[in-house]
């Protein structure tokens, strides 16, 4: 009975412990591979959609280039407004189309352009079958009337709508438009280009990120499948609701909320995904982004594979144990129960009297050194009592270090993808693997492969960029993985040719070197190295290579960030000799014109208009001026962060308005501090206003007023200028109309424009104040 109290007691006291654990790094490994896996999905999904938005703009900017490039603007204007009028020349038509081929031949993305007029005619295409189709009914002919539209992917004219799922995906078009206005803004009409969809094919079915069953697709409103890494089946007896259409739980609800999300549902083919989907409003899609569940947990999966294995055989060993340690009580407690039975019937103070070597002997004898014989139970009970528990505690600390080695690795690549420094990124990431794994060194080698050298940008215990290259040719550890593409694993390196001795690195006993790969691509290594021999496991390999794809990835975050801010250089760049070009170069133009009319009339004797003309040069100088001063200002714009709403507002009168002749003033009646989003939306809303009057209006006053009113902060802009009728522009988004609605909606705010032409115009901002920002009494 006693022997099976004690092997129940010992065998729960291992599994109790170890169940615990399992469990715990179970759900641990769970939560931390789906966060890292959704991490990594969202970061492949906005960089999909950035090349998409890219492109589309890229498409857009050649469609404004084609309608404002060299003489073009003249042909392309005059062929619009003479179809508007009813008129049609040939060989007019015959020479824009001329010129539009020749765009199209040094055009990279387009493959055709066309014209249409207001009345939704195609006047001019450089495929002269679309001439003569009515767009008038088109939902992207209304929208490209108005700002540029896209409508992507667009299927061809010809094609009848009910037989559109059965095109292929070299048969799918993308048609861009563009509004295009007369020299004194009036519109005439838009042109259009069509491209082919090889550039969004290529963008959605780049893997870098999504492993082998990634899957990244566009999905429109109607939830048809518009483009994408293919999803259909192998099978022949596929549903065209299957093999055209996606209604999966993320397309649904990213449709139905219009937001992005993410989650672990059921993908097109039935198979468990894990996804991350992105709605796109510009171009009213969804984006998806999915991998296998079973492929996104792998990794995991394996750690808790071998995690169960060792609990189990944990286990094992503890039972046997128990076994052991019972039987070794257990046997001497029935022994001595015997020999005390023996002795119980006879006199206790009397040793008992070996006379044979039996049972009887063996009861004297241990009667008679019973003492000793208890004392050195206990101590031998106390020592194995104290082994088995270290080996428990030393399996439990070995559990619990996987699960915090884990545990850090999510947290690294979370805290290594929000750097888009190169230099800080890649020493940030030596510096903490090395602290949160305790290695002896770690350092990252990037492939220079116009030098053809490994070179060393990133290493621990290093100030600065180490300069120190390796030859992917020779022989190394590193070259080798390199090579092979593979890891490499070496527990260790004085058995292992291919390591090569560093004198900084002397204490280096094994090495594992990860290749990091950009799809099929590998542009570096990461190398980790111990001062202690066998130390690396295949786990650790594991480990070490997840944290080398958040690695590619965040070093590919890095480029395309300094991408952006040298595409976000040149585009302030391009808008600004686009207001140079369109308003001081006009005015300067219309003054030399001006000036040389005045010449002539001079040399003729003609002094009657003289004064009309030195009038209008001087308006026109003035206005040149206005011009440049607002051009000058937003050169060097006021900082919101460092000045202020109001301040900010003051420089801007000061730098512009004053400069020019305008008495300008700011008032504010409530003094309140608004979160830095509002302050830039308001600000950005005036700074509009304040260019519209400055360039339309002819205003000699203006005044800004802030104030409070009814738990809003109200911003209003008031001139007492020319005016204009505000349902004359709402249709057409003239005067920057649109950009300010947005901007106040963007702030749950109401934007009213009053104006009446000779009455000047009042523009009327309110926002709600945040709770947080609101002063007592409010």
């Amino acid at each position: 009975m006693i022997r099976v109290r004690l092997l129940v007691c010992f065998v729960l006291v291992a599994l109790l412990p170890v169940i615990g654990v399992g469990i715990g790094t179970f759900m641990v490994s769970y939560h931390n591979g789906r966060l890292q896996s959704i991490d990594r999905l969202e970061s492949v999904a906005a960089r999909k959609e950035l090349a998409i938005q890219e492109w589309i703009r890229l498409l857009q900017q050649e469609l404004q280039i084609a309608s404002k490039a060299d003489i073009s603007p003249k042909l392309v204007n005059n062929a619009l407004r003479l179809s508007n009028e009813g008129i049609a020349y040939a060989w007019y038509n015959n020479l824009v189309r001329i010129r539009l081929r020749s765009f199209i031949n040094q055009s990279s993305q387009l493959e055709e352009l066309f014209l249409i007029d207001l009345q939704g005619d195609v006047v001019v295409s450089t495929d002269p079958g679309r001439e003569g189709i009515i767009y008038q009914d088109k939902q992207i002919f209304q929208q490209g009337m108005r700002n540029p539209a896209t409508q992507l992917p667009f299927y061809p004219l010809a094609q009848d709508a009910d037989d559109n799922q059965t095109l292929q995906q070299d048969q799918k078009m993308v048609i861009v438009l563009v509004p295009v206005t007369g020299d004194k803004g009036e519109l005439l009409g838009v042109i259009g280009g069509r491209a082919s969809v090889a550039t969004l094919h290529t963008i959605l079915n780049e893997r870098t990120g999504m492993g082998n069953t990634g899957k990244a697709y566009l999905v429109d409103v109607n939830h048809a499948l518009l483009m994408g890494t293919q999803i259909t089946g192998q099978t022949d007896d596929t549903s065209e609701e299957t093999r055209y259409y996606v209604r999966t739980q993320g397309v649904e609800d990213a449709l139905q909320r219009r937001a992005n999300g993410s989650g672990v549902y059921s993908g097109p083919l039935g198979a468990s995904v894990i996804g991350v989907y992105r709605y796109i409003p510009d171009y009213q899609v969804v984006l998806a982004v999915e991998q296998d569940l079973s492929e996104a947990f792998r990794a995991i999966s394996t750690t808790m594979t071998i995690n169960l294995i060792i609990a189990l055989g944990a286990v094992v060993i503890a039972v046997v144990a128990s076994l052991l340690v019972t039987r070794s009580i257990a046997n001497p407690i029935v022994e001595l129960a015997e020999t005390a039975t023996q002795i119980a019937s006879g006199d206790l103070q009397r040793e008992a009297t070996v006379l044979r070597d039996d049972e009887v002997g063996a009861l004297g004898q241990a009667f008679n050194s019973m003492t000793a014989q208890l004392r050195d139970l206990i101590n031998s009970l106390e020592q194995r009592v104290a082994e088995r528990t270290q080996d428990l505690q030393n399996a439990n600390l070995a559990l619990n270090q996987r699960a915090i080695q884990l545990e850090t690795s999510a947290q690294l690549g979370r805290e290594i993808t929000s750097i888009l420094d190169l230099d800080v990124l890649l020493n940030r990431v030596v510096e903490l693997i090395q602290a949160a794994f305790g290695y002896y060194h770690v350092q990252i080698f990037l492939l220079d492969r116009e030098a053809n050298q490994l070179v060393l940008q990133a290493s621990s215990g290093n100030n600065g960029k180490p300069n120190k290259w390796l030859d992917p040719e020779k022989t190394s550890i590193n070259s080798k993985a390199v090579k092979t593409s593979k890891a490499v694993l070496v527990n260790d390196v004085s058995q292992c040719e291919d390591f090569m001795y560093d004198d900084q690195l002397p204490a280096t006993r094994s090495e594992l070197v990860i290749p990091l790969r950009l799809g099929e691509q590998i542009i570096g290594t990461l190398d980790v190295q111990h001062d202690r021999i066998n130390t690396f496991s295949e786990e650790d390999v594991l480990i070490i290579q997840s944290l080398g794809d958040q690695i590619v990835v965040a070093i590919e975050n890095a480029h395309l960030y300094d991408q952006s801010r040298e595409l976000a250089v040149l585009e302030e760049r391009t808008r600004l000799a686009r207001e140079l070009h369109d308003s001081v170069t006009q005015s300067l133009y219309s003054l030399v014109l001006l000036t040389e009319g005045w010449r002539r009339m001079l040399n003729s004797n003609g002094d009657g208009q003289v004064d009309d003309y030195l009038s209008r040069i001087g308006e026109i100088a003035q206005q040149a001026l206005k011009e440049m001063r607002l051009l000058i200002h937003e050169l060097k714009p006021p900082s919101l962060e460092q000045e202020g709403l109001v301040d900010a507002l003051r420089k801007r009168l000061d730098a512009v308005e004053k400069r020019v002749g305008i008495e300008a003033r700011v008032l504010m009646d409530d003094l309140i501090e608004l979160p830095a989003y509002i302050e830039e939306g308001l600000y950005r809303i005036a700074q509009e206003a304040l260019n519209n009057a400055l360039k339309h209006a002819a205003a000699s006053k203006e005044t800004v007023h802030m104030c409070v009113e009814d738990n809003q902060f109200v911003l209003e802009i008031s001139d007492n200028g020319s005016g204009f009728d505000p349902q004359s522009v709402q249709h057409t988004g003239g005067m920057g109309l649109v950009s300010m609605q947005e901007r106040a909606k963007q702030m749950d705010g109401i934007l009213v424009i009053v104006s009446h032409p000779g009455k000047g115009t009042t523009v009327r901002i309110s926002v709600p104040i945040p709770l947080e920002s609101q002063p007592s009494g409010i």
